[in-house]
């Protein structure tokens, strides 16, 4: 049987933050969907996980 886990053990738990060379501020992991048109002239959704922090967060979001 498992253990059981507190509130304050999972409060506790240490998050990996990954810092950005160039502005060194955190990079925050974002679902980027994007609309596309397809050969018959609808709209398909194209979605990428992108990491967006100071320094390219206005090329990404306009």
């Amino acid at each position: 049987m498992a253990k059981r886990q507190a509130f304050a053990d999972k409060a506790n738990k240490v998050k990996l933050v990954k810092i950005c060379p160039v502005c060194e501020g955190a990079i925050t992991p974002t679902l980027l969907v994007k609309t596309v048109k397809n050969k018959r002239g609808g709209l398909n959704y194209k979605q990428h996980r992108v990491g967006i922090c100071k320094c390219n967060q206005k090329e990404l979001l306009g």
